[in-house]
């Protein structure tokens, strides 16, 4: 079990660390209000992921288990998905400076996080089967995930706090945002090879 929960872990992080709605949120309020008054932001994200996560994957353990291709099949589209992100992801030339620091609600973050489909990417894919079949399992598995979440977010929101004070280094970003998008790319290879290759 370590094991598994180890390179869940770190291919959680991997899909986690890179720029979408939520992280957008965690940087517009990092740059209004600071890290300390975005905590709160963290738990709704943190919220949002938890119940996304558990409704897709025992609606998928449930759903999968008269059809095994199913399985195949949303890795397949997860990766084509993965692949669509880093597309995104290096085609952005705006720099970081240009989000705008709107106020973020409890709510706004809640429901923009459950509907991301990051969380269903993490429930058919990056989970472990074990985690929707067994309750021990699947409180470790979250317990790994959230380990993982909380630091990039708060590295988010930081990054927004680091953005107001320093601007110089904002016309940087797109540079490292493209190194995300090669990251995600050959996350996405791994992907779509463990499912081609059985």
């Amino acid at each position: 079990m370590p094991d598994t929960l180890l390179r869940m872990a770190l291919y959680v992080s991997l899909v986690l660390i890179v720029p979408g709605p939520t992280n957008t949120l965690l940087l517009s309020s990092g740059l209004k209000v600071g890290v300390r008054r975005t905590s709160p932001l963290i738990a709704a994200e943190a919220l949002g992921y938890v119940l996304g996560i558990a409704l897709w994957g025992f609606v998928l353990s449930a759903v999968s288990a008269d059809r095994p291709w199913l399985p195949m099949g949303i890795k397949l589209i997860a990766s084509a998905y993965i692949v669509y992100l880093a597309a995104k992801i290096w085609r952005q030339n705006k720099a970081l400076q240009h989000v705008t620091a709107s106020p973020v609600s409890f709510r706004d973050m809640f429901f923009t996080t459950l509907m991301n489909p990051k969380a269903l990417l993490f429930a058919s894919t990056l989970f472990p089967l074990e985690a929707f079949q067994s309750a021990q399992y699947f409180a470790w598995t979250i317990a790994s995930f959230l380990v993982v979440l909380v630091p990039i977010a708060v590295g988010w929101s930081y990054l927004g706090v680091l953005l107001t004070a320093r601007r110089s280094w904002a016309p940087h970003t797109p540079t490292l945002l493209r190194g995300a998008a090669l990251v995600l790319l050959a996350f996405s290879g791994t992907l779509m090879y463990s499912v081609l290759a059985r």
